[in-house]
């Protein structure tokens, strides 16, 4: 079975070079979805278990139940030939069309090296953080959806109170790093929410903790630590329309929202900023910020 890791590392790196699943799938006259499957969640997972110790076949076992469309005997039975066809494949050139935006370049050539890291993630979570207009606790619903053919960054959708969904990129390194990036206004305005998440050193964690950077509802930046609580597997996006974002008065929380309340909403764990009028142009408006933000 080392097929299956060499075949892994040269589908990531057909991959990094820009090369589609859906190329790939014609190459080897695979169904795109079954490729995806194979690269973002049974490869990966298989060669995790090896790494760590688990046995070839069992490793392989337990890679291919977190999937429904990929067979272990039609898998084991067409190996040797997925393996030629796949090596036969030549990878792309760097494109150069880009040159004037290299860090846009960068992250999308690092999302493609790290896309078979987001597969461990992908379900239905509640984000817990702390309310901007009342002592009570958020809940967010946000989702982070499966990778399908094309994709260079994880989709994910996050839903606010006004019964709106919006959606936005992953990046999941496997450093322990992980990025959600939305725009929370869908037309004519840029306002971005960057989710900066600590990546567990577990597979399909139950919780993920982090800080994200968003605005409150006067459009002054605000940084909130952030509790993800994994709820089960992804649902379809029209469910997760249905979903809405609340806040739970603090004298309403039960004993595991009162846990993530402490943890979120205390002294120190929000960072605010606003727009002052700043009469003096100096230093000591920074002064002046401060004192008024503790009336807040």
């Amino acid at each position: 079975m080392d097929r299956l890791l060499s075949l892994y590392e040269r589908m990531k790196k057909l991959r990094e070079s820009g090369v589609r699943m859906k190329d790939i799938s014609e190459e080897t006259d695979i169904a795109s979805s079954v490729l995806s499957s194979l690269y973002s969640s049974v490869l990966p997972m298989y060669v995790n278990l090896v790494s760590g110790g688990e046995e070839q076949e069992a490793a392989l076992d337990k890679a291919l139940q977190q999937v429904n469309n990929v067979s272990k005997r039609k898998l084991l039975g067409c190996l040797d030939t997925l393996y030629d066809k796949v090596n036969h494949i030549e990878p792309r050139q760097a494109s150069n069309k880009n040159n004037a935006r290299p860090f846009l370049d960068d992250i999308e050539k690092e999302a493609l090296r790290y896309l078979p890291n987001a597969g461990i993630y992908t379900g239905l979570y509640l984000a817990y953080s702390s309310s901007s207009f009342s002592d009570g606790l958020k809940v967010e619903p946000y989702m982070i959806a499966s990778i399908t053919d094309g994709d260079a960054l994880p989709k994910v959708y996050s839903q606010n109170m006004n019964g709106d969904y919006y959606a936005g990129v992953g990046v999941f390194s496997p450093f322990q790093i992980g990025y959600l990036m939305f725009n929370e206004q869908k037309h004519l305005q840029l306002a971005l929410k960057v989710v900066f998440l600590q990546l567990p050193l577990i597979e399909y964690p139950g919780w993920m903790k982090g800080i994200y950077l968003t605005h409150d509802y006067s459009r002054n930046p605000i940084a909130r630590r952030v509790v993800f609580v994994r709820q089960g597997n992804e649902i379809p996006l029209e469910e997760f329309a249905e979903m809405r974002t609340e806040v739970i008065p603090k004298d309403k929380l039960n004993e595991e929202q009162q846990a993530y309340y402490d943890y979120t909403c205390q002294q120190g764990d929000v960072i605010r900023s606003m727009m002052l009028v700043s009469p003096e142009k100096n230093v000591n408006d920074l002064m002046r910020e401060k004192e008024l933000l503790k009336l807040l």
